[in-house]
């Protein structure tokens, strides 16, 4: 991450802190990495590290567990619905001291895009955003987040896959916090706009 992205991200991070709306975020909070069956343990470990040295607070790594048979679809490809993947994972958080699950998956995640949150009103073409593969999703606020690296390491070097998944983290968990997306492009919470190259 460029000076400049820090300092953007953590001037969004203090107004985070500062509003009387937002969650309490300080160095005592402690956010669960929840790697899938057959995740890398290895990123894993890098996306914990990443969490750590951007927001100043703790992680830990759980032990694998099986995705949940109720999160799968079978629409465009074998998929995952990254909704269900979230509230599997807020569900099984049942460690007091944890406040947030980061998961992280190696399969294909989707989800529903809608033009209007309110009506639930999918966006046009209905057919391609009723189930629209994506890198991850974030309720915000929320406890927990999934991040899928299916997308992310086609056709690109070591380097930059491992670029792509920590900021695809940190922003994921960043929409847990509180933090919205933000229009300014050097900024970590902007929103990916359906392309892999405004991440890159």
């Amino acid at each position: 991450m460029s000076m400049r992205v820090a300092i953007v991200f953590l001037f969004s991070f203090v107004l985070l802190w500062t509003s009387c709306n937002s969650k309490k975020v300080d160095k005592d909070t402690l956010v669960e990495i929840q790697p899938f069956k057959k995740f890398p343990i290895y990123l894993a470990d890098t996306v914990a590290t990443a969490i750590t040295k951007v927001y100043g607070i703790k992680t830990t790594i759980a032990s694998e567990v099986e995705i949940p048979k109720n999160a799968f679809v079978h629409i465009k490809s074998p998929r995952y619905r990254a909704d269900t993947l979230i509230r599997f994972l807020r569900d099984k958080k049942n460690k007091q001291n944890i406040n947030y699950t980061l998961g992280l998956i190696n399969e294909d995640i989707s989800t529903t895009k809608y033009s209007d949150f309110v009506t639930k009103t999918i966006k046009k073409p209905e057919q391609k955003y009723k189930d629209w593969g994506i890198f991850g999703l974030g309720f915000r606020p929320g406890k927990s987040c999934i991040v899928s690296i299916y997308r992310l390491n086609k056709k690109v070097s070591e380097q930059k896959f491992i670029s792509r998944l920590k900021k695809i983290s940190c922003h994921e968990i960043g929409h847990n916090f509180g933090l919205p997306h933000c229009p300014n492009t050097d900024c970590i919470m902007q929103d990916a706009a359906e392309t892999i190259k405004t991440i890159d």
